[in-house]
């Protein structure tokens, strides 16, 4: 953070980077830039820019093929485009014309699949991962498209490969080292193509796509915290950029790493760009993913007010107000996207959440699927969908949901959890543990995770391992009223490592059904000190949480211990409270209470 950063500079880079970007057909990185650009301070942004160089020496010979391909682009035209650029030799030349083939490779795939999004098909094209975007709008994305799952098409996609890395044989381009790492990443070799990602931002750090694409590479947050320290330790002066720290704030956020460094970095970042919207949606992530709703709403109610018309991460801020039960103001913000623009994926993803909440789940699957028409590579409308279809009860359908959401977004632990809890409803649970296991390495400070794993050793009478995994959530479960209250009706995030500040240090604040878990499990192994001991914890809870059926076994169950050890006076004490359970515990809770009266007055 030292790195003291030359404000003109970074100005005139960030100009700069907007044309190249935009002449060589990368909008969505043009647009980052220039949203950054425009987010820093408006005194800074009042003196002159350098002039801008749009090309290199030895691109003006390819010039107006170049021009010519850029209309054809525009267009749509994505074969004629490559075709105009064959025999250019320059770097841009070479990646437009490549760039453009493999939008027209992904153009047809998409065209001979008709766009249909078929649950329960088995479509190896969904299944493989590799879905990509709505060839109609590649003029709004930069991601190379993955789609195309035939023979043909994966023999173009090596011939591409193999012609890039030819021409960075002799000559270091960065685009084309972001198009090979796209194509390793569909050929799922995640190494190379996060060697060929790391090459492409040392020669041209502006190009956001790609550090997105390098940040999706990464499956686990160790995979991605290991690079982040060897880039530290090989490239210092690198490391050191404005872009890396970009990179880094978002692998900690989107691993929910609540950590001082990404504290530290938001609040840099927020000095440089004060007006930048990309680093006040990470402060919206931040807080959504501690659960601090009402924050993570006002931040984002704040980003509306300054941008209206932007729909980017609408799905997410309308999963918020579904958690929050905000039925009103859903409704309003589907409306309200509607009008913006009906045809985008987070326009879809908002209805499906207004008609999940209205309870008609059909409709909210319509919708999910019409996202995933408008855009393969949307994140959250499988899991989403899964949930609806598990509110059908179609387990099958939910598992074919969930199985996809993990081909797109291995790093996604709701639809690995998801997959868990629709096993565990056919009654496989080595296949749900699997999954829960894989939930839990994703997101380990989450307690549903561990309760859920614990459920299923139990059915395999891992009596051992239950316990443990009973006791991990319960030291990891030590939430405030107000934490829990917003857990438990969270059905979408869970995690609770950012509530730490809400926590308290007393052993006493945990969630009685737990204690109760451990100690019906103690019993059946015999431990009678452990029972005793998660009995009483589970009874101390009635003062934080008020009376529940756990409370209400825990204190019937002391009651009967205390009449067999001979504290009738405790025995008394504990039975003649119980009053709101079956019949049958009430009546012998009145039985021990009598009893130990009657044993008392002798």
């Amino acid at each position: 953070m030292a790195h003291q950063v030359d404000s003109a500079e970074l100005n005139t880079q960030l100009s700069n980077a907007v044309h190249r970007l935009n002449a060589l057909n990368l909008y969505q990185s043009a647009k980052w830039c220039a949203e950054a650009l425009n987010g820093m301070p408006r005194s800074e942004l009042t003196g002159g820019v350098a002039p801008v160089q749009l090309l290199e020496e030895d691109d003006y010979a390819d010039y107006p093929k170049v021009l010519l391909a850029q209309s054809y682009f525009h267009c749509k035209e994505f074969d004629r485009a490559a075709q105009v650029l064959e025999g250019c030799k320059s770097g841009n030349a070479t990646f437009l014309r490549l760039y453009a083939t493999m939008i027209a490779i992904d153009k047809r795939a998409t065209e001979d699949s008709d766009g249909v999004i078929s649950v329960g098909s088995g479509d190896a094209e969904f299944i493989d991962g590799s879905g990509g975007g709505n060839p109609n709008d590649y003029t709004g994305h930069d991601q190379i498209p993955m789609r195309g799952n035939h023979g043909q098409a994966n023999s173009k996609h090596i011939r591409i490969l193999t012609e890039s890395e030819e021409y960075l044989s002799t000559r270091e381009t960065p685009f084309l080292y972001y198009l090979n790492g796209i194509i390793y990443r569909k050929k799922k070799k995640p190494q190379m193509a996060q060697k060929n990602f790391y090459q492409s931002l040392v020669l041209f750090p502006y190009n956001w796509s790609c550090w997105r694409e390098l940040i999706d590479s990464f499956v686990t947050y160790e995979e991605a915290q290991s690079f982040i320290q060897k880039v530290k330790r090989k490239n210092e002066l690198f490391a050191s950029t404005i872009m890396f720290q970009f990179f880094e704030m978002v692998v900690l956020q989107e691993s929910h790493q609540s950590s001082n460094r990404l504290f530290e970095l938001v609040n840099y970042l927020s000095g440089l760009f004060p007006n930048f919207t990309f680093i006040k949606v990470q402060q919206f992530l931040i807080a959504y993913h501690n659960l601090d709703y009402y924050q993570a709403e006002s931040i984002f109610d704040n980003i509306l007010i300054e941008d209206p018309s932007r729909l980017e991460d609408l799905d997410t801020y309308s999963n918020m107000l579904y958690v929050m039960e905000k039925k009103s103001k859903l409704s309003y913000l589907a409306q309200y996207a509607s009008q913006v623009d009906r045809f985008r994926p987070e326009t879809c993803c908002v209805l499906a959440n207004y008609y999940s909440m209205k309870s008609e789940h059909e409709k909210a699957i319509m919708y999910y699927k019409r996202a995933l028409i408008l855009n393969k590579d949307c994140l959250s409308a499988w899991t989403l969908m899964g949930h609806e279809f598990v509110e059908l009860k179609n387990s099958h359908a939910a598992i074919e949901s969930y199985r996809r959401a993990v081909d797109t977004n291995p790093k996604d632990f709701r639809a690995w959890y998801g997959l868990g809890q629709a096993y565990e409803v056919l009654d496989m649970h080595l296949y749900a543990l699997y999954y829960y296991q894989r939930a839990t390495n994703l997101q380990p400070s989450d307690k549903r995770m561990w309760q859920a794993i614990g459920n299923c050793y139990e059915k395999i009478d891992q009596l051992e391992d239950a316990i443990k995994s009973f006791e991990k959530a319960l030291s990891i479960g030590k939430l405030s009223t107000a934490g829990i209250g917003q857990y438990l009706n969270d059905s979408t995030v869970t995690s609770i490592e950012g509530n730490l500040h809400h926590m308290e240090d007393s052993e006493e604040a945990v969630e009685p059904h737990i204690c109760y878990r451990l100690a019906t499990l103690s019993e059946k192994l015999g431990n009678a000190g452990s029972t005793l001991k998660y009995m009483r914890l589970c009874f101390a809870q009635e003062a934080e949480w008020g009376v529940s059926d756990e409370t209400s076994k825990a204190r019937l169950w002391l009651a009967r211990k205390a009449l067999e050890t001979g504290n009738f006076p405790e025995a008394y004490e504990l039975a003649k409270d119980l009053n709101n359970s079956n019949v049958h515990d009430v009546e012998e809770a009145r039985a021990i209470a009598r009893d130990a009266r009657n044993r008392m007055k002798k």
